[in-house]
């Protein structure tokens, strides 16, 4: 029975982290974090969404990062311009990021 009630507390706080763990995507001046996949992210470098927030960002009102925060992410499948693996994430269900969905 301890095992039992031990297993159970160990994954629910593993759910717990894992959903405060999201990654979102802000520039260093921004005011906004975005999803991977937004594209007004532009050149922006990932971090943890409550890092974000505690940085004083807000959602983007695009992208809605904070309504999108269960979706299941991939890394794009597209190729850049010059031959190498897209590095953006998305949550698209043809795989590709806005850029390469086109």
């Amino acid at each position: 029975m301890k095992k039992v009630i031990l297993l159970s507390l160990f994954l629910f706080f593993g759910l717990v982290i894992k959903g405060f763990s999201q990654t979102v995507y802000t520039s260093k001046g921004g005011e906004k974090y975005h999803t991977a996949d937004c594209k007004l992210s532009g050149d922006a470098d990932g971090m943890m969404l409550a890092a974000a927030k505690k940085a004083g960002k807000g959602a983007c009102g695009v992208c809605k990062p904070d309504e999108h925060a269960k979706d299941k992410v991939a890394q794009c499948s597209g190729k850049t311009a010059d031959g190498t693996k897209c590095k953006r994430m998305t949550a698209s269900k043809s795989g590709k990021c806005y850029q390469h969905n086109k």
